[in-house]
């Protein structure tokens, strides 16, 4: 079994070569392909809820650096070591990463296919400073018998029949670790910072209706996309009706860490969000390509048609009764819509072209 940390990847998040960010994602494994597990912001450079550009020069990244950690065997000997390996973010049109079904609430994870025995591009540079080109695979088996392959999550993983899903038994209170690179932190290993997080909202409730809890941890920028995981090197595991005590560490997976909530100063409580893990599995199911992010916002042309098509054309008193302050009328109708339009938009921005178009009906009756 192996460390959790030789799974978490160091992403570069760039526009060209120009670096934008950094961020945090994990190497998982469904259907015989590997994926990067990361947050949707990492890769489109906007704000989940606002979609407005996160860069201060409004630069929209095109590519990323992972860098992953690889294993390598030659004979009884096994080492790891870090590549780098540039991915873009768009190919033939499409994103080339996958995005969840819901596009509104957005979900904030994406998940990137990597082919393990495809040669891609390892930036370098010589003595000379001359900057070059490098070809690598991920996973190889050389003539000198050298073997190099990935670690994802699943192999480092607790499995039990007997305890089964322990997501399922995860509780408010509980501790886990949050693993990335706060801050864009490292060494030159490039290993990952735990930060540890407890529970802070029920996980079986959900928060705002999703499938997300709620976390107390001391995080950063960097750290967006981060795996959260029980992690016990004793081997220890309590589900409440079930205490476990094995000969190994024991890791489990419980989702994916994607940014503090409510917070506009490092030295305010830090409550973090974490997607489930089950969200990851729908989105590769489902194998749903993304917007680019220059064509994800609809113009206001097209939200006003929708709007226009949604209208309850029976209840001639719906303009008054969006407009009525008081009632809550507006907000739902603006739920509708931003469904509708698969949240391509600012619900701010929604809501007030229904309200303009509220008062255009109103004008209209008099």
């Amino acid at each position: 079994m192996y460390n959790p940390a030789h799974s978490v990847v160091h992403l570069t998040i760039r526009r060209d070569k120009i670096k934008l960010a950094v961020g945090t994602g994990v190497l998982y494994l469904k259907d015989n392909q590997s994926y990067i597990i990361t947050a949707w912001h990492n890769v489109t450079g906007r704000h989940t809820e606002t979609l407005k550009l996160l860069n201060k020069q409004a630069a929209i990244p095109d590519n990323i650096i992972a860098s992953i950690d690889v294993e390598t065997k030659q004979s009884n000997l096994i080492g790891f070591t870090r590549m780098s390996i540039t991915i873009p973010l768009i190919e033939n049109e499409k994103t080339t990463y996958f995005i969840h079904p819901q596009g509104y609430p957005k979900v904030d994870v994406v998940a990137i296919p990597i082919d393990l025995e495809r040669e891609y591009k390892m930036e370098g540079t010589i003595a000379s400073g001359e900057n070059i080109d490098l070809s690598i695979k991920l996973k190889s088996k050389q003539q000198n018998s050298l073997e190099t392959n990935i670690i994802h999550i699943q192999d480092c993983e607790f499995n039990s029949y007997d305890i089964g899903n322990y997501s399922e038994t995860l509780y408010v209170s509980d501790d886990i670790f949050i693993l990335g690179y706060p801050k864009g932190i490292t060494d030159y290993t490039m290993q990952p910072i735990w930060k540890k997080a407890t529970i802070a909202t029920f996980p079986h409730l959900g928060w705002e209706q999703q499938k997300q809890f709620l976390v107390d941890c001391a995080s950063k920028e960097g750290m967006s996309g981060a795996p959260a995981i029980y992690y016990n090197r004793d081997g220890k595991i309590n589900t409440g009706n079930i205490y476990y005590k094995g000969s190994n560490p024991v890791c489990i997976l419980h989702g994916i860490y994607v940014g503090r909530i409510g917070s506009t100063s490092e030295f305010e409580a830090q409550i973090g969000k974490v997607w489930k893990r089950e969200i990851i599995d729908e989105i590769i199911d489902n194998k749903i390509n993304d917007y680019s992010s220059e064509d994800l916002i609809l113009p206001n042309s097209d939200i006003r048609k929708v709007i226009e098509e949604e209208w309850p054309k029976e209840n001639k008193e719906y303009a008054n009764e969006l407009l009525d302050e008081k009632t809550s009328y507006r907000y739902l109708y603006m739920h509708s819509i931003m469904r509708k339009i698969n949240g391509r938009a600012n619900k701010d921005e929604v809501l007030e072209l229904i309200l303009d178009f509220a008062k255009k009906k109103l004008d209209e009756n008099s």
